[in-house]
């Protein structure tokens, strides 16, 4: 395969299919039928002599030859995007107010935030803190990741959904313990609370008798109760949109595969689509290229 022969379309479906795991809805995402988008996958396999799914059980995965391909097309695309918009630099530059709760902004959005930065050093970012629920944005602020759905205000609120939530804790935490495998086992533990009513759905959902609690730490927000977790203090309980940057560097570990559905979902504000200005959407697709929170 060379530039002459490079297959966009079928490429294109390809990454839409690897990101859905779903061929119904990477052809609604692209605009084409299920068939058509099954159809550039089987070309595009026999072209590279290499299977680039599985299914079993009904289910669509990406084998580890097409996990690697879905990377570099993903990579690729994206760097195609941001040359093309880099363009007309006049419309990135100037300062983008962004919001969020402490939580993301300490944890998840750091990175994403400053890796933005790097890449258009033009814009001047401003990040400003907003409670969870907090009901009313600041009209200064051009985008805005808000826990609970906020008042529109006469702007977008897009719907991003919510991660499930987990016990979480430092492996340290687990040397010279006995491997933790029940619910109830939990209450070796110390339980580190964050100000939302959260553990007892936990309990509740898992059958842990409360009255077995005999260690516990109190915090006003997730952020501190995080930290507590990551020194190996005891567990937290969080999503996995707050600890998924300590999760991936090895600091969080979930001590369970037994989740919770948040309480609240996740919402994007920004301005309606004619007057979103084009830094305010890049900076919107750049946040949602994890996928950590499905956009609905």
């Amino acid at each position: 395969m060379d530039r002459r022969t490079l297959p966009l379309s079928a490429l294109r479906a390809f990454e839409s299919a690897a990101e859905c795991l779903h061929l119904g809805r990477a052809g609604e995402k692209l605009g084409v039928s299920h068939g058509a988008i099954s159809h550039q996958v089987r070309a595009l396999e026999e072209q590279l002599a290499v299977k680039l799914f599985s299914r079993a059980h009904n289910k669509l995965a990406l084998t580890p030859a097409g996990q690697r391909l879905y990377q570099s097309v993903k990579e690729g695309f994206d760097k195609i995007i941001d040359g093309a918009r880099n363009i007309n630099p006049q419309e990135l530059s100037g300062s983008l107010v962004i919001a969020c709760t402490q939580t993301i902004a300490a944890s998840w959005a750091a990175r994403h935030i400053c890796e933005f930065y790097q890449k258009y050093p033009t814009i001047e970012l401003h990040v400003r803190e907003i409670e969870p629920l907090q009901q009313d944005i600041p009209l200064d602020v051009d985008i805005a990741i808000c826990y609970g759905r906020p008042n529109s205000g006469n702007r977008a609120v897009k719907k991003l959904g919510a991660p499930p939530l987990f016990p979480v804790c430092s492996p340290a935490l687990l040397q010279g313990r006995a491997p933790a495998s029940r619910p109830q086992d939990i209450t070796n533990f110390t339980i580190i609370h964050d100000g939302e009513v959260l553990w007892s759905r936990w309990f509740e959902k898992y059958g842990v008798n409360i009255e077995e609690l005999n260690s516990n730490i109190y915090f006003s927000n997730t952020s501190q109760a995080l930290a507590a977790a990551r020194l190996g203090y005891g567990v937290a309980l969080c999503n996995t949109f707050e600890a998924h940057d300590y999760i991936r560097e090895g600091q969080l570990i979930q001590l369970f595969d037994l989740p919770i559905e948040e309480a609240q979902e996740y919402y994007i504000v920004t301005q309606f689509e004619p007057e979103k200005p084009l830094k305010v959407s890049i900076f919107e697709e750049w946040i949602t290229r994890d996928r950590l929170i499905e956009p609905q």
